[in-house]
C-alpha cells in the first residue's frame, strides 16, 4: 500500500484545485516553441457573400517596413486557433486557407498605431486575394503600447477585387509576442 504524508495529499489536491479551475475557465498555454498567446477577436469576414465569424488573435513585433530600426505589428484574426508552426510562417497560412482549413485577416500596424497593409487567407475568393488598405476603412486603436495591442477594423463598404465580393468589421487584443 503506498503511504502518503498530509503534505503530499495537501499538494495532489492543491493541484487538482488550480488544474479543475484552468481548464474550468477554458485558460490554456501553448508551450509550443515559437507560440504566441492566444488573443480574442471577434467579428465577421465576408467573402463572395460568405460570412466567417472571428474568434482569435495573435500579435507579434515585426521589423518596420517602413523604418527597420522601430518595430511594427502584425495582427492575425481567424476563425481557428493556430499552433506556434502556423503563426510564424505564412505559406503554412495560405497553405491552410487554400485547404478551407483557415479563414483570417492580417493586419500590419505602425508604430504610430496605423494600418499600413492587409492580407487575406480565405479560400472564397476566386482568382487573386485583395491586399493592401483603403483610406476609407476605419481602423481603431484602443492600446498600442508595446505589450498589447487593442482594436478594430472596419471596412467602410462592401469592395470587390476582380469580381470577388469582401467585407470585414473584426475587434481584437493580443498580448504583442516578440
Amino acid at each position: 500500500m503506498i503511504k502518503f504524508t498530509r503534505r503530499a495529499v495537501v499538494a495532489v489536491a492543491a493541484l487538482g484545485l488550480v488544474s479543475t479551475s484552468l481548464s474550468a475557465t477554458g485558460v490554456r498555454a501553448d508551450t509550443t516553441p515559437g507560440a504566441l498567446a492566444d488573443g480574442k477577436a471577434e467579428g465577421t469576414l465576408t467573402v463572395n457573400g460568405k460570412t466567417t465569424k472571428v474568434a482569435f488573435a495573435y500579435a507579434r513585433s515585426v521589423p518596420g517596413f517602413f523604418d527597420k530600426n522601430v518595430n511594427d505589428v502584425e495582427v492575425i484574426v481567424s476563425d481557428v486557433a493556430l499552433d506556434a508552426k502556423a503563426q510564424a510562417d505564412e505559406f503554412v497560412r495560405i497553405k491552410m486557407a487554400d485547404a478551407g482549413k483557415l479563414h483570417a485577416f492580417e493586419i500590419t500596424v505602425d508604430a504610430e498605431g496605423k494600418p499600413i497593409s492587409s492580407v487575406w487567407r480565405h479560400n472564397g475568393f476566386k482568382g487573386p486575394a485583395p491586399s493592401g488598405l483603403s483610406t476609407a476603412d476605419v481602423f481603431t486603436k484602443n492600446v498600442l503600447d508595446g505589450k498589447v495591442v487593442d482594436g478594430g477594423y472596419k471596412s467602410a463598404t462592401e469592395a470587390e477585387f476582380f469580381g470577388n465580393t469582401y467585407a470585414f468589421d473584426v475587434t481584437f487584443r493580443a498580448n504583442i509576442g516578440h
